[in-house]
């Protein structure tokens, strides 16, 4: 397609640069004289403000400088020619808006993501104090914000914007991204649970220091993450550039698998983080 449009533009753009050409070229130089035999011997005249009609000896020199008209009728020349040129530029301009808008909520929401992993890996410890405690409970709070986002901005560029949902389905790597997510999502399941059953009971009064066990496994489940964001992008840029798209692809068969590996994936989290037994520092602490 982008081929076929470049051999229609070609002959407009050749035009176009032979007009420009045309315009500016500078133009031969004319001269003439009038001379008047009648008055040549004449002792001139006083007459400072040229009011006598009497011309002696005149040369008039014309450079002919480049005529603004000429360069505006060059410049317009494609748009005439060529009607086309005109829109090519202003094609996407009716949802240019909200894909900016679109394309800058997911790489936000990404980051927001990344900056409130970050918080978690690098805070949680065996035996931490309760005002830690609330702040990687907030930064969960923040990551499940920031997942919203990047799930809705990333549903507006697949179905609203950009190359459309019928490219985006028949695309296998798109799917690949989503089970990706799906594994992500899921795996970060577990640390919210985790989260929310010590925040319920510190409000309790049934507050325990956490563990060893339970720290390192949710700092495996933040490594995890880390990982998964890494991946992530990689597969969209090949997505985005069409690697691997067929037409004939199967794309209900690949979303099925992607929805089945966020679900049992997510039950098993969720369940893992509800049955966890954790010995926690005090505890083992004094047992030692």
């Amino acid at each position: 397609c982008m081929g076929a449009y470049l051999k229609t533009m070609r002959p407009t753009v050749l035009l176009s640069l032979f007009a420009a050409a045309t315009a500016w070229a500078p133009q031969p130089r004319k001269q003439f004289s009038i001379k008047s035999s009648s008055i040549e011997s004449a002792p001139q005249s006083f007459d400072p403000l040229n009011l006598s009609d009497d011309i002696s000896n005149v040369q008039k020199t014309s450079s002919s400088p480049v005529r603004p008209e000429a360069v505006f009728l060059a410049s317009a020349l494609p748009l005439i020619a060529n009607p086309s040129v005109a829109s090519a530029a202003t094609a996407g301009a009716p949802n240019a808006v909200g894909s900016a808008f679109a394309a800058y909520g997911h790489y936000i929401s990404l980051i927001g993501i990344l900056a409130c992993i970050m918080a978690e890996r690098l805070t949680i410890k065996p035996n931490m104090t309760e005002e830690e405690e609330d702040f990687i409970a907030a930064a969960d709070i923040g990551l499940g914000v920031w997942g919203v986002g990047i799930a809705y901005s990333g549903y507006l560029r697949a179905v609203e914007y950009e190359k459309g949902f019928d490219f985006y389905a028949h695309e296998p790597l798109f799917w690949l991204k989503i089970a990706f997510v799906g594994v992500f999502g899921a795996s970060s399941f577990f640390n919210t649970v985790v989260i929310i059953q010590r925040a319920i009971a510190k409000r309790n009064g049934n507050f325990t220091p956490m563990g060893e066990n339970l720290s390192n496994r949710m700092i495996r489940i933040c490594n995890a993450e880390l990982t998964a964001i890494a991946i992530i992008p990689l597969t969209a840029t090949f997505m985005a550039r069409g690697v691997g798209y067929s037409q004939d692809f199967p794309w209900q068969a690949e979303a099925a698998l992607a929805a089945l590996v966020f679900g049992g994936l997510s039950f098993k989290y969720i369940k893992e983080a509800l049955t966890f037994e954790d010995n926690p520092a005090s505890l083992a602490a004094s047992e030692d």
